[in-house]
């Protein structure tokens, strides 16, 4: 079970098609179908209703959608295949790459969570391997068979204590973890061959630590997939640019900041608890509208000038989720203030990000 680097120069060949077409500017999408269903409309900067939300956001530049799915939801289709079948499509046909996100579990899946899906549970690790595999070639089959081709998909998400646990925990070390990936990736590719395969850590600080560790367990993924927030991970722009540069040049593969925000004010609009917060900001960026673009614009700018290869873009989470259940809704939204439109249900500065 042994993936081994190509060479640097091989792999800026590889990426050249990519990387002549320029970086993605993407967005983690997976809560506009609730949003909808509750009746929210998303407005432009103007105040006026966006009748077709997707190729609105294709018109800004955004031009990655990147889609969650879980095995089998408690609230039925969310972020099931079904769900993902039909937003996957969407985008698709809105003129966006795809990035598909397994958490293989029934629900979130982050560094404080990894659990395996009620289905698998009873399951020997071999059968559930098998499990996790079946799941995979039969939610990229089901994406091929309906004409839409996937540009990347991550084995896990935010997977720094391993994934589905039991299976895949890093408390014996990174053996069966690496095997339950090598598992995947071979599904993948044997459906669709052209996909790259990223694995997902969240924080640039201790991403080297950890795929060296993968790479020791004998697996390198095709993509190194990072989250970074200013108010969990690395706050200095210019220094996470320059830990990505060190990190691709490591491993020999590009990397991805899969998971990206900012806040835009500290107010809040439903009666659910915001994540973001004062003392999350990072120096020189307010949580403002003007404070949201200028980081993003900032950020936007450091990706661009990394060397060919290095990073292949990055994608803005939960730009969609807004305060859509009414003001006082105790399970609204936890991200409104970090949202891409305003309490108004304006699109904020920020969109200017996606544009060259």
């Amino acid at each position: 079970m042994h993936r081994t680097a190509p060479c640097f120069p091989l792999l800026f060949l590889l990426l050249m098609p990519f990387v002549a077409q320029g970086q993605w500017r993407g967005g983690d999408l997976s809560f506009f179908p609730r949003m909808e269903e509750a009746g929210y409309a998303y407005k432009d900067e103007q105040g006026v209703v966006i009748q077709d939300v997707a190729g609105w956001m294709v018109d800004q530049g955004m031009n990655l959608a990147r889609l969650r799915i879980w095995h089998n939801p408690a609230n039925g289709p969310e972020h099931a295949l079904p769900d993902v079948l039909r937003e996957a499509g969407r985008f698709d046909e809105a003129g966006m790459d795809i990035l598909i996100d397994f958490h293989f579990s029934d629900t979130w899946a982050d560094p404080g969570a990894q659990h395996a899906p009620a289905a698998w549970a009873d399951l020997s690790f071999e059968d559930a391997k098998d499990a996790m595999v079946c799941w995979v070639e039969c939610t990229m089959k089901a994406l091929a068979a309906q004409g839409v081709e996937v540009d990347m998909v991550q084995l896990g998400n935010e997977t720094n204590p391993g994934m589905m646990h039991p299976f895949g925990t890093l408390d014996n070390g990174f053996g069966a973890f690496a095997d339950l990936l090598e598992a995947g990736h071979a599904a993948v590719e044997a459906v669709s061959p052209s996909t790259q395969i990223a694995v997902h850590y969240a924080g640039i600080s201790g991403a080297p630590w950890y795929f060296t560790q993968l790479q020791n367990a004998g697996y390198t993924p095709d993509v190194l997939a990072i989250s970074n927030y200013s108010k969990w991970h690395e706050r200095d722009l210019g220094v996470l640019a320059d830990e990505l540069t060190a990190l691709s040049a490591a491993f020999s593969r590009p990397t991805l900041l899969a998971e990206v925000a900012y806040a835009w004010t500290t107010d809040w609009n439903d009666w659910t608890d915001n994540i973001w917060w004062y003392g999350d900001e990072s120096d020189g960026y307010a949580f403002t509208p003007e404070g949201q673009r200028d980081y993003m614009v900032a950020l936007r700018n450091e990706v661009d000038a990394l060397a060919p290869g290095v990073c292949l873009g990055w994608c803005y989470w939960a730009p969609d989720w807004v305060s859509a259940m009414g003001p006082q809704a105790t399970n609204g939204s936890a991200w409104e203030n970090a949202a891409l439109w305003d309490f108004d249900g304006v699109a904020l500065p920020a969109w200017s990000a996606f544009q060259d």
